[in-house]
């Protein structure tokens, strides 16, 4: 704790201070070439992580460290251009709130899933979590994403609905028709 003889000395208005806090230190081209690296290692780690697709049974643990590597690698590398600070009350605004529980929810789970409980359903459950809200994380920055996401969301729950409710028509069809086979032959076996 600081102590003052006499005056207390005049500093900056705290609002200014804080602006200081949250700006970057980093140089333009530092904070560019910092993004680009972040970014280059996340998709190396999705790369590798892909090599362990085809063994997933036996390696889950090393796709889910990947996997996860690469997404947070791809997540911070938006620090470098915004700052630290910015980014993270970026992350925990209002309006990401949702996006950043669902994204720390499934990284915790993939871990989880892959180094506690060794479940590989699991895992790539959580790992497929992990890229759909990365996934949104990265669309709602294009302009116009998120209406998109909005639309194609929409086209895309629309038409499973379709095709799931005629494969259940169908089959439903197929199960009556088969009841009444049964029936029919159940009746004329009394005869």
């Amino acid at each position: 704790m600081l102590t003052y003889v006499g005056k207390r000395p005049q500093g900056k208005p705290r609002k200014i201070q804080e602006e200081q806090i949250t700006e970057s230190v980093q140089t333009r081209v530092q904070r560019i070439l910092g993004f680009c690296c972040f970014v280059f290692v996340g998709i190396l780690c999705f790369t590798l992580a892909a090599l362990y697709i085809p063994v997933l049974l036996f390696k889950a643990r090393k796709f889910a460290l990947l996997y996860t590597m690469g997404s947070l690698f791809t997540i911070c590398s938006f620090s470098f251009l915004w700052g630290p600070i910015n980014h993270l009350k970026h992350l925990f605004s209002r309006e990401r709130l949702p996006f950043t529980a669902a994204y720390f929810g499934s990284l915790v789970a993939t871990l989880y899933f892959a180094l506690s409980v060794q479940s590989t359903p699991l895992t790539v459950l959580f790992a497929v979590a992990q890229v759909m809200a990365l996934l949104w994380f990265l669309i709602s920055y294009i302009p116009g994403g998120q209406t998109g996401l909005a639309f194609f969301t929409r086209l895309c729950s629309s038409a499973v609905t379709s095709t799931v409710s005629k494969t259940i028509t169908s089959h439903a069809k197929q199960l009556v028709d088969s009841l009444r086979l049964i029936s029919h032959v159940r009746q004329s076996l009394s005869f």
